[in-house]
């Protein structure tokens, strides 16, 4: 895991982190459940690239892989499926 660099990092960085870490969690699980294709996506996209994130953290990981399931699921085979 990248819990030692993550550590490591300048002050400045982690008040960066504590802002977006309430962003993620307070706003952005709203955008799953809004019935706009564009936002839901957006949503799960934002929850997915977070939990990987604390997934290379080696932080709470079991737990991580379960939060982003849901995720998953807000990406349809639309967007999943590129277009040639």
């Amino acid at each position: 895991p990248f819990s030692k660099y993550f550590h490591f990092m300048p002050k400045w960085w982690h008040r960066g982190e504590v802002l977006l870490n309430h962003f993620v969690e307070l706003i952005a699980p709203f955008l799953l459940l809004m019935p706009f294709r564009k936002l839901r996506i957006a949503g799960g996209i934002i929850q997915l690239t977070f939990q990987a994130i604390l997934i290379c953290s080696g932080n709470l990981s079991f737990l991580n892989w379960l939060t982003a399931i849901p995720a998953i699921f807000c990406l349809d085979d639309a967007f999943l499926i590129r277009r040639r």
